[in-house]
């Protein structure tokens, strides 16, 4: 049967065009009416390279160096972008702002003269955010063919569009909360009397125990940036009204809401070209890697290369934008809240001396161990510096 089988497959050995093992550039603009310079980024796709960042390496894109990039408008004026740092070129003006009506063009070439244009662009007027609120959700929960019941929080958005055609939106979000790392932790205390480090691990027996840490490491402000494709058109609805629309949820044991809370959402108008580049993107990512789901391939925007053949990916975005900010406080839900951030930290009392520690704070409510230092050997697990700022944001 096995030479049966065997029989019947044909071997497939796909055809490549030299441009599809190519790296290609890629391209991040969006330009919009708000105060702050005009910023591209351009990358290099295929290839990522590792950055070292607290005690964590992080892979980015290879940043592209030497291009003169420029956006021009249809009223004569030329935009300079310089180089920057990480593949992002920026103008010198800082508070340079779009202008509602204006229509905007991206013009690059790379460092061996190749030559990319976008479409021109014309700044849309979008209108504001009606509401932005949150609803609380059960949902099921599969654990260890364990079937339970687990409150999450759902945040969402009503806006509307003029009532005159199909329109096309697109959102951004920046989280900010107020959080402290654990107080209450397991600690495996270690059989030795010395009160700096010990040779070798041993034996230990594992405490929960109270600490207190030192306040700078203790309380926080963390922020993150959205990463998920927020896009809707108004196809389905001549009225021009979208409705609950779902930014983001949070699940229990989440640390974001054990404080304080606020999302900053932004939204923006986009073509009907631009909405199918954003589509595409967004159920491309969606995809599980199934043996049905559809092939991933190259995503080309709006922006063209003059210089032949050449391939270039991403877009630039011009748009006005509209912003709203909500607050939400801990006493205001009733999810369950945690540190599954910290879930696989580990702490120590004394650590050994073979290894780099970081200080965690001291033992302050079990007894005979009172006044113990515990350590942990990642700073991550030491200091909520690693996840935020200890400064309070200017707008909380």
């Amino acid at each position: 049967m096995t030479l049966l089988l065997n029989s019947c497959i044909d071997p497939f050995k796909p055809d490549l065009a030299k441009n599809d093992l190519e790296s290609q550039l890629v391209v991040e603009g969006t330009i919009t009416d708000e105060p702050g310079p005009f910023k591209v980024r351009l990358t290099k796709s295929g290839s990522i390279y590792p950055i070292q960042y607290s005690d964590k390496v992080v892979y980015n894109p290879e940043p592209v160096s030497g291009a003169d990039v420029h956006i021009t408008d249809d009223k004569g004026n030329d935009f300079h972008l310089y180089q920057g740092v990480n593949g992002w070129y920026e103008t010198i003006d800082t508070c340079l702002q779009g202008v509602p009506g204006n229509t905007y063009t991206l013009q690059i070439t790379d460092a061996d003269g190749n030559r990319f244009e976008s479409t021109p662009e014309l700044m849309m007027e979008v209108p504001p955010i009606e509401s932005l609120f949150f609803e609380e959700k059960q949902r099921i929960s599969i654990k260890r063919d364990e079937v339970s019941q687990e409150l999450w929080l759902d945040i969402l958005l009503n806006t509307r569009m003029p009532a005159d055609g199909i329109h096309y939106l697109k959102w951004e979000f920046e989280e900010t909360w107020e959080f402290k790392i654990p107080e209450y932790i397991r600690v495996d205390k270690r059989f030795s009397d010395s009160p700096t480090c010990i040779g070798r691990a041993g034996e230990s027996i594992p405490i929960m125990t109270w600490v207190t840490i030192p306040p700078e490491q203790f309380h926080c402000w963390g922020s993150e940036a959205s990463k998920s494709i927020l896009v809707k058109s108004t196809v389905d609805n001549l009225t021009g009204e979208i409705k609950s629309f779902p930014l983001i949820s949070i699940g229990p044991e989440d640390d974001r809401l054990s404080i304080r809370y606020s999302i900053l959402v932004k939204q923006y108008s986009l073509n009907k070209e631009l909405y199918d580049f954003f589509k595409k993107l967004e159920n491309l990512n969606e995809t599980n890697g199934g043996m049905y789901d559809k092939m991933p391939s190259p995503l080309y925007g709006n922006i063209q290369s003059l210089s032949g053949d050449k391939k270039v990916l991403g877009f630039f975005l011009v748009s006005t934008v509209k912003t709203k900010r909500i607050f939400i406080d801990n006493r205001d839900v009733h999810v369950k809240t945690g540190h599954n951030a910290y879930f696989s930290c580990g702490w120590v009392a004394p650590p050994l001396c073979m290894f780099p520690y970081y200080y965690y704070g001291k033992i302050v409510d079990n007894g005979t161990y009172i006044g113990t230092n515990v350590w942990s050997t990642e700073k991550f697990c030491t200091d909520c510096r690693e996840r935020g700022k200890s400064v309070k944001p200017d707008f909380w």
